[in-house]
């Protein structure tokens, strides 16, 4: 029997995320524990109740803990490495296209969220923490019904807890986080990745788009995250490729080339050979 691969707890219901726009899982206990990245195409906004979990984000190392409320954008790069055996958490999952009709109806309970691409955790006091459980459950309610004002009440009841976030990250000394240049060139440059790593996978291309010299840039994304701007680049289309071939398993292997980009499948072999030490056909095999 073929080896089916451990999915991502939001990847059996992408469906249902798609169509609903705002999913509430209430009992996570598990998360994927296959120690490769995935971008997530989804908001995703993280309560742990109990216990605790490791994982990188956009390759930088995490911890959360009971209490620590979480805010993932799309685009994040996650990787999840290791959970307690006490784990526990709820989690609100936005699809892009729900995330983007909240922002234009209710743009001040959302100015802030950008704060989450620099810093994405907060640890809640005992009382902070009761009232977000209660407003979990309360999205988590309304979200499964189907009814004509379900939109709206969500964007209100959403509008309201991202600005008691804000008042929760006041209240614990969390200053506003003001990015470097350097920080700010870096999440751009990300972006931009994720927006053209289709079209190229050099690093002049993306040199190009803020106007800098190929060497200066690199120097500057290697000063800013110890991982040199190709690395970046390849690291993002491997694991866009990875993801297709683990749990993508009815496309074949020109359809994963075409979609990634390249002009044909053996420059796509290529390519993922020589970041990765198998052949796409090797590793879809062994996952």
């Amino acid at each position: 029997m073929e080896k089916q691969p451990p999915f991502h707890p939001f990847t059996a219901q992408a469906d249902e995320i798609a169509e609903r726009g705002l999913v509430v899982f209430d009992d996570i206990r598990s998360m994927p524990l296959y120690n490769e990245p995935y971008v997530t195409d989804l908001m995703t906004i993280g309560l742990t109740l109990s216990g605790w979990v490791r994982m990188e984000c956009n390759m930088q190392a995490v911890t959360l803990q009971a209490h620590d409320l979480v805010v993932f954008m799309p685009s994040h790069t996650l990787c999840f490495s290791e959970t307690s055996a006490d784990y526990k958490a709820m989690v609100i999952v936005m699809s892009r296209a729900f995330q983007e009709e909240m922002r234009l109806r209710y743009p001040d309970g959302y100015r802030n969220t950008n704060h989450y691409l620099y810093r994405q955790d907060i640890s809640l006091t005992n009382h902070q923490f009761q009232r977000i459980v209660g407003m979990f459950r309360l999205l988590r309610d309304i979200s499964s019904e189907d009814g004509s004002c379900r939109t709206a009440m969500l964007g209100y009841l959403l509008e309201v807890m991202f600005m008691q976030m804000e008042d929760y990250r006041i209240e614990n000394g969390i200053e506003p986080y003001i990015p470097t240049l350097r920080e700010e060139l870096f999440y751009n440059f990300y972006h931009a990745v994720e927006q053209h790593y289709r079209e190229s996978r050099e690093v002049h291309f993306y040199a190009d788009l803020f106007h800098l010299s190929p060497k200066h840039f690199a120097a500057v994304i290697k000063q800013q995250t110890n991982i040199g701007a190709l690395q970046w680049i390849n690291s993002y289309v491997i694991i866009q490729a990875k993801f297709l071939l683990r749990h993508h398993r009815q496309m074949t292997m020109q359809e994963i080339s075409n979609h990634l980009g390249f002009p044909d499948q053996a420059a796509f072999s290529r390519y993922f050979k020589t970041n990765t030490g198998l052949s796409p056909t090797e590793y879809r095999e062994q996952n």
